[in-house]
């Protein structure tokens, strides 16, 4: 099973002390709801962090994603986010029916060999990484326009 982001549609005036609480009781039933493959969002992290941003935990503004914790996204957070997922939607057109992304690098060892490093590859689905990214888009969406929140929350 692979590593997921989840990201909820909730309401502009939803209380952030309640969060935890609420997660537990909605995450597997709230239909407002975006789930994106780990590979995915490691991809775009640099473009994600773009994005205005809040983090409940420090109560501060910042831009980006929370890797391993909660991360609110308003209205301009949200429009940025439509901008920024539209333009990747575009090029993913350009993909073939399965492609590879690079992930991480890794270290490999055999046993009484020597080890190496090793760019290790994603391999993904067209049309698997364009559900996902349409569905948060439409999320996106319906946040900007209605001034409600994206609540995201991490691996």
């Amino acid at each position: 099973m692979s590593l997921t982001h989840e990201f909820f549609l909730l309401s502009g005036d939803f209380d952030m002390n309640d969060r935890y609480e609420w997660y537990r009781a909605n995450r597997y039933t709230w239909a407002e709801k975006s789930v994106v493959s780990d590979e995915i969002i490691q991809y775009l992290s640099d473009f994600l962090n773009w994005l205005p941003s809040y983090n409940p935990e420090t109560k501060e503004s910042h831009k980006g994603l929370n890797y391993y914790g909660l991360t609110v996204i308003n209205k301009p957070g949200a429009e940025k986010l439509i901008r920024i997922l539209d333009k990747w939607l575009k090029l993913i057109e350009e993909a073939p029916d399965t492609f590879s992304l690079r992930g991480d690098t890794v270290w490999k060892e055999k046993e009484n060999e020597n080890g190496h490093w090793e760019q290790s590859k994603n391999w993904l689905k067209r049309e698997t990484l364009q559900i996902e990214i349409e569905s948060l888009i439409d999320l996106a969406v319906k946040a900007s326009d209605n001034n409600q929140l994206i609540v995201h929350f991490g691996i």
